[in-house]
């Protein structure tokens, strides 16, 4: 019978194996904690190419006591695999690690060196030939900066645009952004008050639904400049 650990099973599961290792000799302590060496590793919610790169890099806990399996070392190794998202893990008794991964979703194009990248939605850059795109998703230009990236991705949303609607996403050396949509709409966005100017420009772009190939400009303080592009 195979049992799940959470935290009260983890305390009472200690208690008796303390008190039952006080009692019992040197040979049948050993032979008890043979039975809960880690020898099986699932991975879930994951095709087999990704599955083969989750089984390296756990390979090193087959064989150690699956009551010390430090979770967060497994937590460090993880975040350095561009494609995870997320992870959960679960220890099943007596001897098996069942890991379930969520893996990132695709968010933009990128070339570095003249080589083709991805951008996920955990911020990482991913090789073009490690996931398989699936859709179009917008390019991105510019030096890559991850935490200013994710944060125009949450004012994005919290904003209610839809990332399928953007086409390019323009980072610029001082810090600040412009956002081309599908319709031709380009946005030029100051450094301060991300949230408030993308909150402006739905404004705008709602209030001119049948326009398109038009310019706005938030650049200067309490200015707003439309133009059409040439």
């Amino acid at each position: 019978m195979h049992l799940y650990l959470d935290k009260k099973t983890k305390i009472f599961f200690y208690l008796f194996l303390f008190f039952l290792l006080t009692t019992i000799s040197n040979t049948k302590i050993l032979e008890i904690s043979k039975i809960y060496l880690v020898k099986n590793i699932e991975v879930y919610n994951i095709d087999t190419k990704f599955k083969k790169i989750i089984e390296k890099n756990t390979s090193n806990l087959i064989g150690q006591n699956i009551f010390f399996i430090n979770k967060k070392k497994i937590k460090d190794n993880f975040n350095r695999i561009s494609f995870i998202e997320s992870f959960d893990i679960k220890k099943k008794l007596p001897s098996t690690l069942i890991i379930n991964i969520k893996k990132t979703s695709l968010l933009a194009k990128i070339n570095i060196n003249n080589k083709k990248y991805y951008l996920g939605s955990n911020g990482n850059i991913i090789e073009n030939d490690l996931i398989k795109l699936e859709k179009d998703i917008p390019n991105f230009f510019g030096d890559y900066q991850k935490e200013k990236f994710l944060n125009l991705l949450f004012y994005i949303k919290k904003n209610g645009f839809k990332l399928s609607d953007i086409k390019s996403f323009y980072y610029f050396p001082s810090g600040r952004w412009d956002l081309e949509n599908k319709n031709g709409i380009k946005i030029k966005l100051p450094t301060k008050k991300l949230g408030h100017n993308l909150l402006l420009s739905k404004k705008i772009i709602k209030k001119n639904k049948d326009k398109s190939n038009y310019v706005i400009d938030l650049r200067i303080k309490d200015q707003v400049i439309i133009y059409d592009k040439k």
